[in-house]
């Protein structure tokens, strides 16, 4: 299947890092699929494999041993989830640089705009052979297009800030998601997703793990982990640190020639609700009471960790497009 798992983290940064299904990693001793005893796990192969070995908890364990970060939260989304949260969110809007034709998902967009809804959304963060050099690697660029113009979608709409469309949001997610128990409440998902709503886009980062492809004999061609680099990744998570990006988009994406022309309707466009919601809110009148108070002191901002050029991804205000592939480039 068409899987990978999201690492979060967020102290006015947030970084999501795309794990490729099927990168090489070490299972641990997992409760099995059943939920009778502890069978599964305690050996190694590609990170999408742990799913079966038992379930959402034994992805939770694995994640946690690859990365050394602690999970509190857990959720699980399947086929039929995605074009029902897709639909919630009422579709987003991607661009297509190269025209995408895949088969395998039945994805043909042409090159330009396109809001993708429902079925359509699946088949976007499906298509491997359509995009890119046809890999996985690939695909998680391509899906990180959607991802950014998601999160640039729900800031712009001032979702994070309304608590009415956010728990709308939130009982569609308890619907059409698999989550951990301390995920499964409407108030604990409204308040991760209000905690991001004062993070600015660029401090927003999508980062494709650090891997290659290669190996030998029954890992022939699945994805190494590039230790280095994903140990320098995993203890700005953990130290909160924000993360930079020196590397590309990744093979799957491309820039968008319009992007600055975006951003600046866009920040037009913000400055026009800000302003409109500083004439809405009432402002104290000259003859009500005020005392002075000393400005609190300024901490100083978290040093900004770098990545390698051999790292790929993008921040949430980068505007890219997907690198289509047509049927003659497969």
């Amino acid at each position: 299947g068409d899987w990978s798992s999201d690492v979060c983290s967020s102290d006015l940064n947030a970084t999501v890092v795309s794990i490729p299904r099927d990168l090489v990693v070490r299972y641990p001793e997992c409760p099995d699929a059943d939920g009778d005893g502890y069978g599964g796990g305690g050996w190694t192969g590609p990170i999408n494999g742990s799913l079966n070995e038992g379930g959402l908890p034994c992805v939770v364990l694995t994640v946690e041993e690859l990365t050394g970060l602690s999970i509190p939260f857990a959720a699980m989304i399947q086929f039929n989830g995605v074009i029902e949260m897709a639909n919630a969110v009422g579709g987003v809007e991607v661009c297509v640089a190269e025209p995408i034709e895949d088969e395998y998902t039945q994805t043909f967009l042409d090159a330009g705009m396109h809001t993708l809804s429902g079925l359509e959304a699946l088949q976007f963060l499906r298509t491997r052979h359509g995009v890119g050099d046809g890999s996985d690697l690939g695909r998680i660029s391509n899906q990180q297009v959607f991802l950014s113009s998601l999160v640039r979608k729900l800031k712009s709409a001032q979702t994070l800030t309304n608590p009415v469309a956010l728990f709308g949001l939130a009982k569609a997610a308890i619907s059409n998601m698999t989550l951990s128990n301390s995920l499964n409440s409407l108030d604990t998902m409204v308040s991760i997703a209000m905690a991001l709503k004062d993070i600015p886009l660029e401090n927003i980062v999508f980062v494709q793990y650090p891997g290659s492809t290669g190996g030998a004999g029954v890992y022939a061609g699945k994805v190494q982990p590039n230790q280095a680099e994903a140990d320098a990744l995993f203890a700005a998570i953990l130290a909160d640190q924000p993360i930079g990006l020196s590397g590309t988009t990744g093979n799957g994406s491309v820039a968008d020639p319009e992007a600055e022309a975006k951003a600046a309707a866009a920040a037009e466009a913000a400055a026009k609700a800000a302003a409109k919601a500083a004439k809405a809110s009432p402002t104290p009148s000259a003859s009500s009471s005020s005392s002075a108070t000393a400005a609190p002191a300024t901490t100083p901002a978290p040093e900004v960790a770098v990545l390698p050029e051999t790292v790929n991804g993008q921040t949430a205000g980068q505007y890219t497009c997907s690198a289509g592939r047509t049927l003659n480039e497969q």
